[in-house]
């Protein structure tokens, strides 16, 4: 099977976790119905011929009921199923552009939980990370899925969507935003948020306001099909600029894909495990550094947050284990399952049977810590609320300025 492998927050904005094209086989081989399938269709037949009310009966209904008493079994966030409409509303999209408000979601204790994007409609419509989702044009979004999610909140340019959000600091707003073209940039210089609230601007400052000009900054967004190519351009701007440290601003960041997450992580170390995977077998894969790194000595200190997860995980791990790297911030998100995607193909229907997202093993950083359910645990806590940012601006960003300037 052809695998495209990525990791991510959730579905659909662009960015997905794991998943991989190509057939599967019928869950029901031969005659056996270990899970008594056929029993859903004797009482469909029944209630059609016997049911009191039969206008209520709906087949796609009932079709769409067992499918997710199957999936709720299992108790797992990140193992769903996506049906052709999920599909053909483009959530399983990779491309570094697509139309829509610039967000990723996500599911938090049964909470939709939404990331903006920098520079976003979103973003400038007023959602900030880890907004959760009250309704979306008036609708409730208790129960919904994030795939329910995508397809209400995405959609054509020019069109708008209003969401009723509530803030990490538990306040409420109504957000109406315009959809747009989304050039999905991935890698910024400049700080994403104004260290010193309504003065510094876009410049990278310490407590006091200065200037802060022998450190390089660069702030990842997510990971797409063209962040290790804007990432290498920056590295190579960074080169003979005499910086003796790097802040790495991985907060916020919902993950992206795999191969890109392998690749930076190649640049920053020149030997050393970079990701272990376990599968449902209990087999192993590795993935180690090669020789010949970009920046395989500068001193980093990464920035990370709750929001901060799966590929952001994997490469905050990969550099902390190598010793390439102290964390600042809180602890990360903990998603650190592989995710595979099998198409359906036993219903018989030439439009399609819909996908079966499931989770088929999980990631471990070099020292064998798991992500899922876990997260990445800073050198450094750092925790930092919307009054504290107000009150002493970002408290984080003074902490790794300080670590590598060797004041603490």
């Amino acid at each position: 099977m052809l695998a495209v492998i990525t990791l991510a927050f959730g579905l659909g904005w662009g960015v997905n976790d794991l998943t991989s094209g190509g057939s599967s086989n019928s869950a029901s081989s031969g005659s056996q119905d270990p899970v008594g399938a056929s029993i859903i269709s004797e009482i469909y037949d029944v209630l059609r011929n016997n049911y009191v009310d039969k206008s209520s009966l709906n087949a796609d209904a009932i079709k769409q009921a067992a499918i997710n008493g199957v999936i709720a079994s299992l108790n797992d966030p990140h193992t769903t199923y996506l049906s052709p409409a999920d599909l053909k509303a483009g959530a399983l999209n990779l491309n570094s552009t697509y139309q829509g408000i610039g967000a990723s979601v996500a599911s938090d204790n049964g909470q939709l939980q939404v990331t903006p994007f920098r520079d976003s409609p979103a973003q400038k419509a007023g959602m900030k990370a880890g907004d959760i989702v009250l309704e979306v044009d008036g609708q409730k979004t208790d129960g919904w899925s994030t795939e329910q999610a995508v397809e209400k909140i995405r959609g054509a340019k020019g069109t708008s969507v209003t969401l009723s959000v509530k803030h990490t600091d538990g306040t409420l707003a109504t957000v109406t935003v315009k959809r747009d073209d989304i050039p999905i940039q991935s890698v910024f210089t400049e700080p994403q948020l104004e260290i010193i609230p309504n003065k510094s601007g876009t410049n990278l400052v310490d407590s006091t306001g200065a200037p802060v000009t022998n450190l390089a900054y660069l702030n990842i967004s997510q990971f797409h099909d063209k962040t290790y190519d804007e990432l290498v351009t920056q590295l190579n701007a960074m080169q003979g600029k005499g910086y003796k440290g790097l802040i790495l601003d991985m907060r916020g960041n919902p993950g992206g894909l795999l191969d890109s997450v392998i690749s930076i992580a190649d640049e920053f170390l020149d030997k050393g495990t970079i990701l272990t995977e376990k599968d449902a077998g209990g087999q192993t894969q590795t993935w180690t550094a090669k020789p010949g790194g970009l920046e395989t000595t500068i001193p980093i200190v990464i920035l990370m947050d709750k929001s901060s997860a799966s590929g952001a995980e994997v490469l905050a791990g990969a550099l902390h284990d190598n010793g390439r790297a102290k964390i600042v911030g809180t602890r990360s998100f903990g998603k650190g399952t592989v995710n595979q995607l099998h198409v359906l193909t036993g219903c018989g229907d030439p439009n399609g049977c819909g996908d079966l997202y499931l989770s088929v093993g999980r990631w471990f950083t070099p020292d064998g810590t798991q992500i899922e359910g876990v997260g990445i645990k800073p050198d450094y806590e750092v925790d930092m609320s919307t009054s504290d940012y107000q009150a002493k601006g970002d408290i984080q960003m003074f902490k790794a300025i300080d670590l590598l300037e060797g004041k603490q």
